[in-house]
């Protein structure tokens, strides 16, 4: 698998894709359209798209959370490309990332769903599960 990590620039064309991504993973079956959102807190966020063969087949957004702490948003997989390692790979790039700008734990939001790939990445529950745009979530954290 050649694939390619590359930064997205909000506002850009391939930042227009990223919000096609997320819908059609996030949003699409609940339902739910991304249009419906406010996306302007993804101005304040690094965004990376992970590329095969120049497509754009998943994303990770990092920002920051609070004083040493990054938070990893949106990881999204297109439904073909799960199932082959690329979200632990995403994770990975992350936690990389957030460690050489000196960031000592990850936080995050996940759906319950996939709960259990976060505690196999050393992910703990923090609380209890909540209803989030309707889906049930967790808090989980992680130091790195």
């Amino acid at each position: 698998m050649d694939l390619v990590m590359k930064k997205i620039i909000y506002g850009s064309e391939e930042y227009e894709d990223t919000i096609v991504l997320r819908n059609e993973v996030f949003r699409k079956p609940w339902g739910l359209d991304i249009k419906d959102d406010d996306l302007s807190p993804d101005k304040e966020m690094d965004i990376y798209g992970a590329y095969l063969d120049g497509k754009l087949i998943g994303t990770v957004f990092l920002t920051d959370h609070e004083e040493g702490v990054v938070r990893i948003r949106n990881v999204a997989i297109y439904e073909d490309f799960r199932g082959k390692g690329l979200g632990k790979y995403l994770m990975d790039f992350a936690e990389d990332l957030a460690r050489k700008q000196g960031y000592k734990k990850v936080y995050l939001m996940g759906r319950t769903i996939v709960e259990e790939f976060y505690h196999k990445l050393g992910y703990e529950t923090i609380g209890q599960a909540y209803d989030y745009r309707t889906i049930p979530h967790v808090d989980m954290m992680k130091d790195l």
